[in-house]
């Protein structure tokens, strides 16, 4: 009888959980086409590996990486995440708590009597233990537990997109403050030879080569550049303020003289780029620990039609007098299984179906709509690396040929062949020129940061 009751109980612990009514994962077709169009882009070639770029060797200024260690320290959206895994975590140890037995001891004390002094009081102690198992035939509350985990592991890969953002955007706002000192030294260069060139203009009036017109205008471009610094240091200010932000730390900046030649070592992607790579993207595995979530929420709310199975059994004992009541003669057992079988709640069971149904197709569209969005910013970055560069070759001659041309205009000036208006346009055409060389150099930064961090950059430390 005993092997008998054994055998039953066991049997019950190995079916229960065993039926999962959730549908079969399926991960979405990619929306986007199989491979890159790479025709116009002279990638880097790379070997097998490519996908295990870390940020510490992209990201070569030695600076850059200083700054990006200390954001990943002080961050406070990055600790937030961290805590958000935390709480994930805790949430699913809380829910896959409920699939196994609960054992729970209890004592109380009752004491009564009458309103009268003359009725005696009586009293009675009672302790037991008692045990619940809930069997989870139709896998409720595995699926519940499963959503849970799912929901945990999203978490995480929200963590590191937050981290991989982080990145991005600390070493973005540290190449803009390099930009912004690197404008403020040409225009303080440029003000250095508008200077001179006033003081020549001034010395030629004195002798009377030239009109009080031309050193106006000398005047002018001095003052129009002194302007144009006083930008330059506000912009200097508030990419120092926000590189100091993002890091989290105030008390150090970048070392402005340095100057080195490397600042990022390209990203290497083979010639024919598979657009799988979008799948190890931390917000694409989210959105699809998502919907790996919603179809365990499917099988919950679909285990909801079928009858529950609740085991409740006990042992107690009660005495009015402390010291027997542990003794084998006060105790009594109790075995009270439990069965609750659906059949009329308003439609609330079919409401809870469909609502999760809904939310599973909502899950796909949202994780289809991540992949499309991963897919357009990495075709944007490799479109733009050509032309890029390209713009900062054409930039170049073009400076070159303006050198040349301001001192032809500076000796043609002296000579008297030309007006000093024809020296302030080769002069204000080099010094443009100067910043439109910078800011490409900065968008190429920017949009070679970017192409990391939309394939995902910053999988290794």
């Amino acid at each position: 009888m005993f092997r008998l009751k054994q055998l039953a109980v066991s049997t019950a612990f190995f079916l229960a959980g065993c039926v999962s009514l959730a549908p079969d994962y399926q991960r979405p077709e990619l929306p986007v086409p199989q491979q890159f169009s790479l025709s116009r882009n002279a990638l880097v070639p790379t070997t097998a590996g490519y996908q295990d770029t870390g940020w510490r060797t992209f990201f070569a200024d030695p600076q850059a990486r200083r700054f990006i260690d200390e954001a990943l320290r002080n961050n406070r959206d990055l600790r937030m995440a961290s805590l958000k895994v935390q709480e994930a975590r805790a949430q699913y140890n809380v829910t896959d708590a409920d699939r196994y037995p609960q054992l729970n001891a209890s004592s109380d004390a009752s004491y009564k009597g009458g309103l009268k002094g003359d009725s005696a009081t009586s009293k009675e102690y009672e302790a037991g233990l008692g045990l619940t198992f809930d069997l989870d035939f139709f896998g409720r509350l595995k699926n519940m537990s499963e959503a849970d985990q799912q929901n945990f592991f999203a978490s995480q890969q929200a963590q590191r997109a937050v981290h991989i953002l982080l990145i991005s955007n600390v070493s973005q706002s540290y190449f803009n403050q390099r930009l912004a000192w690197e404008q403020l030294n040409i225009a303080k260069e440029t003000l250095q030879n508008y200077q001179q060139s006033y003081a020549f203009v001034e010395q030629q009036l004195v002798t009377g080569s030239t009109n009080v017109l031309a050193l106006e205008q000398a005047r002018g471009v001095i003052e129009s550049t002194r302007a144009e610094i006083a930008k330059r240091e506000g912009q200097l200010a508030q990419a120092n303020n926000a590189l100091q932000l993002l890091t989290g730390s105030y008390q150090t900046l970048p070392n402005d003289a340095l100057d080195l030649e490397k600042d990022l070592n390209p990203v290497a992607l083979p010639p024919n780029l598979s657009s799988t790579i979008l799948l190890q993207r931390p917000d694409i595995m989210e959105a699809e620990h998502q919907l790996r979530a919603a179809d365990a929420n499917i099988g919950a709310a679909r285990a909801a039609f079928f009858p529950s199975i609740t085991l409740t059994s006990g042992i107690s004992s009660s005495s009015t007098d402390l010291t027997n009541l542990f003794t084998a003669s006060s105790g009594m057992w109790n075995f009270v299984p439990k069965i609750e079988i659906p059949i009329f709640n308003a439609g609330r069971n079919q409401a809870n179906l469909t609502l999760a149904e809904v939310r599973q197709q909502q899950s796909v569209v949202n994780y289809e709509q991540k992949i499309q969005a991963a897919f357009k910013d990495i075709a944007d970055a490799l479109s733009l690396r050509d032309s890029i560069s390209g713009q900062i070759a054409a930039q170049q001659r073009y400076l070159n040929s303006l050198q040349i041309t301001l001192q032809r205009a500076r000796g043609l000036y002296a000579s008297g062949a030309v007006s000093y208006i024809e020296v302030l346009d080769a002069e204000r055409s080099l010094f443009a020129t100067r910043q439109t060389i910078l800011d490409l150099k900065y968008t190429q930064q920017v949009n070679e940061i970017n192409l990391f961090t939309a394939l995902g950059g910053g999988w290794s430390e």
